[in-house]
């Protein structure tokens, strides 16, 4: 019998999975648990239109951070940072810092996966990080200056 699975059943199915099961443990266990419900051609041609929407709107997504990460090449941000008379900083920058500073000073809304830290920034200067999606990859320049306290 094809049921199509509500709840992940472990080792059997997961969530919006069509599958063939035995028809006992169907009318036994997955349809008094509600973890499945029949395969009709209307509920599996839902299925299929939900899973499309998604698919087109992560290629969306996918797009629209693709166009965010090549208007990003060449750019440069600033962030300041407490630190010591010989330039050592007092915390390491991270990607959540740089996303964040992005965002403050481009406008940009990019992802922290997607920021590439070729070492632990420590130090004063400038720092050169990949921003890489999918399709796209730039470079940018991350200065870290030091604030006042």
């Amino acid at each position: 019998m094809k049921v199509i699975f509500v709840k992940d059943v472990r080792r059997v199915g997961r969530a919006g999975e069509i599958k063939d099961v035995a028809d006992g443990y169907a009318a036994n266990f997955l349809f008094p648990s509600k973890s499945a419900e029949p395969a009709t051609p209307e509920k599996v041609a839902q299925i299929e239109k939900q899973k499309q929407a998604a698919a087109e709107a992560a290629r969306k997504e996918d797009e629209v951070l693709d166009t965010k990460v090549a208007s990003l090449n060449g750019k440069k941000v600033t962030i300041a940072v407490r630190a010591t008379p010989k330039g050592g900083l007092f915390k390491t920058v991270t990607a959540k810092d740089i996303a964040k500073a992005i965002l403050g000073e481009h406008a940009l809304q990019i992802p922290e996966a997607c920021l590439a830290l070729p070492e632990h920034m420590k130090t004063v200067g400038e720092h050169t990080v990949q921003v890489v999606s999918k399709n796209k990859k730039a470079a940018i320049t991350v200065v870290i200056t030091a604030s006042a306290i």
